[in-house]
């Protein structure tokens, strides 16, 4: 009688890798790179820090964080925080213009991606910190969203136009020839508040939803048509700042998701 025997599959068992090939696999934590100044935070750091780092990041950025809280509390105005900042932001959590390493410096463009490394890297620690609960997750993004403000509005001018390209945002560009046809009606949004009109030409414009920006519709700052409100570009800061509060609330939602799921998981 012929025994015949089946290749059969085990599900039980696992693939080995030899372990002497496992040097030369592609390694799965990579630097982030960092070609702007500003800082969505929608990708989570990746690379490996020393433990020092870890504990010193975190504790520059929760100084800078709890100090742009009491300036809230004390009231001042904007012009007045972003003056009491400054010192504090150079101190613990220095972050320059890409505008500061022209010209081929590798040493300034190596500061660069320290200080750019060390705001994504602390911010998500900080992240881990506050995700516990409901009201430490509001103060968090409350926080946040103000040192992006004030980030956004002292930020070189070219390199937060192309920043705010990058988010690929849903946003319409008015064309040239849009411009000239509303060209009455924009003019007049753009002196509104103002004292003197600004050209349509001399800005960038965008159309969105009103409902998006109903501050802006309150103050009278856009124009309205067809159910779209055009922006002017000045006004786009305050549509940013929004878009960066909306992304971090629902981030902070998945990883509180995600915290709960893994402490659920038998260990």
């Amino acid at each position: 009688m012929n025994r015949q025997t089946f290749t059969r599959h085990d599900p039980k068992r696992r693939a080995v890798i030899d372990h002497r090939k496992k040097q030369f696999a592609e390694p799965t934590f990579q630097e982030n790179t960092y070609p702007f100044r500003l800082n969505f935070y929608s990708v989570p750091p990746t690379a490996d820090i020393t433990l020092e780092q870890f504990e010193q990041w975190a504790i520059d950025r929760l100084r800078v964080l709890a100090e742009l809280e009491a300036c809230a509390f004390r009231n001042r105005s904007p012009d007045e925080t972003a003056a009491h900042m400054k010192p504090i932001l150079e101190k613990y959590l220095p972050l320059s213009a890409n505008s500061s390493a022209r010209g081929g410096q590798t040493e300034q463009s190596a500061r660069l991606q320290e200080q750019r490394q060390k705001d994504h890297y602390s911010h998500f620690i900080l992240r881990l910190a506050f995700a516990s609960t409901e009201d430490l997750r509001r103060r968090f993004a409350r926080v946040e969203t103000a040192l992006f403000r004030m980030r956004l509005a002292s930020d070189d001018i070219t390199e937060r136009a192309a920043f705010v390209q990058s988010l690929n945002l849903d946003w319409e560009q008015v064309s040239d020839k849009e411009k000239k046809a509303l060209r009455e009606e924009l003019a007049a949004t753009s002196g509104a508040g103002y004292g003197a009109r600004i050209q349509p030409e001399e800005e960038t414009w965008c159309k969105v939803d009103w409902e998006r920006v109903p501050d802006l519709v309150e103050r009278r700052a856009v124009f309205l048509r067809a159910g779209k409100a055009y922006v002017p570009g000045r006004e786009q800061q305050s549509m940013v700042v929004a878009e960066f509060h909306k992304a971090l609330e629902k981030a902070l939602e998945v990883s509180t998701t995600t915290a709960c799921a893994c402490s659920m998981q038998p260990y």
